[in-house]
């Protein structure tokens, strides 16, 4: 559902644009009315994540986005769709601090980066679908234009739905149950999810100890700026700012803009959009196997490194008398590969593992809002930037990429193989020696 509501407007802002008469910042707010809603269904989730449940708080949000697939396919006009759109946005930023905390809450240390990688896995399968209804209803149908958005909007109601059931079938994860007294219950959860006795044992004798924290330091936010919890939250901080401002979310929502820039069809340009996230699928799925061979740190210092090229090499084709339309294609395909097997899932992987027991729902939150908050700017000025100069548009990005490559070089340390709760004990060393 992230991956479908966020890929959908990728093929239909060429159609509300022309319905809507949408253009600069009034076009970028449409589309990232729906990241604002994002930010406040981040920083709002943790709180319901605490008191209701990681599960609960994933089916009432899994309830919400029926809804508003309904909403939005039945806008009657440009501010009706902002509204939707931005309720759209609160459940999936509240997915967005959700679901990765689940996962890395309910997978074993030597596979959690694998398994949070899923997660960005499952949002680029979501976006690669949401093309190819784009590509269906936009092209293939010959639809009317009026009609045909509504369609690509309202098809969310199925991948909603499936995602509210298949919830009911998920169990609590161990830590939030120890974290209400319901000892036995986590017991038979970490049974379930295999390993010796032993293993289970000592993996539920952690989790009690770090959770007691709870009780005597309170997890407040206040706790967030604590000598031991706020370098983790700089760092969290700090990643999600450049996963966006690497330009991702320039280039996803306003690929069509940027494929007519570079003299293409629009039909051709949404077929070509499902290509991109093919290849973009295929380099997410390499992330599995490489995330806890490789590391996170080295993934993204790659990551950011080839980014940054690429986007040098954009400034360059867009700069040329006669534009190559397929080079253009072939940078934009390396460029959204690239990201899928680094900066994509590895942020995700670093969120979810980096903060403590007692404070993770509350630091989480308050880095997917940083992140939500990043990509709203983002999406907000693109068209913007697009209209001035698709050269200056990548060079802005190219920038803020090589930035983020300097500060993950020295101020991200590397956590793979290592438990959650060791993650939390080398704050705490670090704090010591300050």
């Amino acid at each position: 559902m992230f991956g479908y509501d966020l890929g959908i407007i990728t093929g239909v802002v060429p159609f509300i644009s022309e319905q809507f008469n949408l253009s600069g910042l009034y076009k970028g707010f449409v589309v990232a009315v729906f990241e604002l809603g994002c930010m406040c269904g981040a920083l709002g989730s943790s709180k319901y994540a605490d008191q209701l449940g990681r599960k609960k708080t994933l089916i009432i949000t899994a309830f919400f986005l029926v809804v508003t697939a309904i909403g939005v396919a039945f806008a009657p006009n440009a501010e009706w769709l902002s509204a939707w759109r931005f309720l759209q946005g609160v459940c999936v930023g509240a997915a967005s601090v959700l679901s990765p905390m689940y996962i890395a809450e309910i997978s074993p240390s030597s596979e959690r980066g694998k398994y949070v990688a899923i997660n960005q896995l499952t949002i680029i399968i979501g976006v690669l679908l949401s093309t190819v209804v784009c590509w269906y209803y936009g092209e293939v149908l010959q639809m009317d234009k009026l009609v045909a958005w509504r369609w690509m909007l309202g098809s969310a109601v199925v991948p909603a739905l499936v995602f509210f059931f298949a919830l009911i079938a998920i169990p609590e994860t161990p830590r939030w149950l120890v974290s209400v007294a319901r000892v036995s219950d986590a017991a038979k959860v970490i049974a379930r999810i295999g390993g010796s006795r032993e293993e289970q044992a000592k993996e539920l004798s952690e989790i009690e100890e770090s959770l007691s924290a709870v009780k005597e330091r309170g997890g407040s936010y206040r706790d967030l700026l604590s000598r031991s919890i706020f370098p983790a939250l700089l760092v969290g901080m700090g990643l999600a700012f450049f996963q966006q401002f690497c330009g991702v979310n320039n280039i996803t929502p306003y690929m069509q803009d940027i494929f007519m820039s570079a003299n293409m069809a629009l039909g051709e340009g949404l077929l070509n959009a499902v290509f991109v996230n093919i290849v973009f699928l295929f380099t997410t799925v390499a992330s599995l196997f490489l995330i806890d061979r490789i590391g996170r740190k080295r993934l993204m210092l790659i990551g950011f490194g080839a980014m940054a090229i690429i986007l040098l090499a954009l400034v360059w084709a867009f700069s040329q008398e006669q534009i190559n339309g397929m080079l253009v294609l072939v940078l934009i395909t390396a460029y959204i590969s690239t990201f899928g097997f680094t900066w994509g899932p590895v942020v995700w992987v670093m969120l979810s593992e980096i903060f403590p027991n007692y404070i993770r729902a509350k630091a989480l939150a308050v880095s997917s809002f940083t992140l939500w908050l990043s990509c709203f700017i983002v999406v907000l000025i693109s068209p913007l930037l697009l209209e001035v100069s698709p050269m200056v548009n990548f060079l802005f990005f190219a920038v803020f990429t090589i930035l983020g490559f300097v500060f993950c070089y020295f101020r991200v340390p590397e956590t793979k193989g290592k438990s959650l709760e060791q993650i939390e004990e080398m704050w705490n060393k670090r704090a010591a020696k300050k």
